[in-house]
């Protein structure tokens, strides 16, 4: 047969097993065996150029699954290519391109870049069990950054576990006298789970008995003044309220067109 003599050659993952009948352009198809497993005829010259490495499979790998997208959508906002690269098993320049084809710019305003350092140390924390509240505070930072970044890294389930009959009844008995935030921290659960579970089972419970105290003008200077360089957790330590009161407050505030400034980490507060 004339042409040349591919037999045993390997182009990127296919290795050329015999030439066939069949024709394309002029070209001889070969019938090549892929590291896949599959078969694949391809012709020559295509082989030759490298236009053909695969039977397939090495395009598919190279797409972006729904997944990793939706990640990459949230790792952008804290971290840079190379790390996201590792954390989804591909090269800085395929997340750059894919990253640019998105639209998507490294980095937030509102969010501080976290090092490699803080996200092992997040990670090292979430494998000791550590709440996002343990966590915000042992890392100086909000709870609502801990949540998304745990989001982002894939931690979804961290703090979900079925919950025992006792501790259904504890529960039922301890709303009797307890906010939310107090059974989480008798049950050692996470604040979402417990009201979550609260409202599943129509358990209400201490807080929601107790009429929410009005904000005094006090309070709302103390809160426009200090927002720039303290976060809602830290208000509401200061305050004596709940971080969700005071950003539901603010949030009023700024519908009455109030100026609020935005938390910023880069703001150090000065003594005195």
């Amino acid at each position: 047969m004339r042409g040349r003599d591919l037999t045993g050659q390997t182009f990127g993952r296919l290795t050329a097993l015999e030439p066939t009948e069949k024709r394309t352009s002029g070209y001889i198809l070969w019938l090549c065996q892929c590291q896949c497993g599959n078969k694949k005829l391809a012709s020559v010259n295509h082989l030759m150029q490298g236009s053909v490495k695969s039977c397939g499979c090495l395009v598919k790998e190279k797409q972006w699954t729904k997944e990793e997208v939706i990640q990459l959508r949230h790792l952008v906002e804290f971290t840079g290519d190379e790390e996201i690269a590792r954390r989804l098993g591909r090269t800085p320049d395929s997340v750059r391109g894919q990253r640019n084809m998105l639209g998507l710019k490294l980095g937030n305003p509102q969010n501080k870049q976290w090092s490699q350092v803080e996200l092992n140390l997040l990670e090292a924390l979430i494998k000791q069990e550590k709440t996002n509240e343990e966590i915000a505070i042992y890392m100086n930072r909000s709870q609502s950054a801990i949540k998304q970044v745990k989001y982002a890294l894939g931690y979804r389930e961290f703090t979900v576990r079925q919950w025992s009959e006792q501790e259904l009844e504890q529960l039922k008995e301890l709303s009797k006298e307890n906010s939310v935030g107090e059974i989480a921290q008798i049950l050692n659960r996470d604040w979402t789970t417990v009201n979550r579970k609260c409202k599943a089972l129509n358990i209400t419970t201490q807080s929601k008995k107790i009429p929410m105290r009005d904000f005094t003008a006090e309070e709302n200077n103390y809160i426009i003044k200090v927002s720039r360089y303290m976060t809602n957790e830290q208000i509401g330590e200061k305050l004596d309220r709940t971080e969700g009161s005071i950003k539901a407050h603010k949030s009023r505030l700024r519908k009455k067109g109030v100026v609020i400034a935005p938390y910023s980490r880069s703001k150090v507060r000065t003594s005195g």
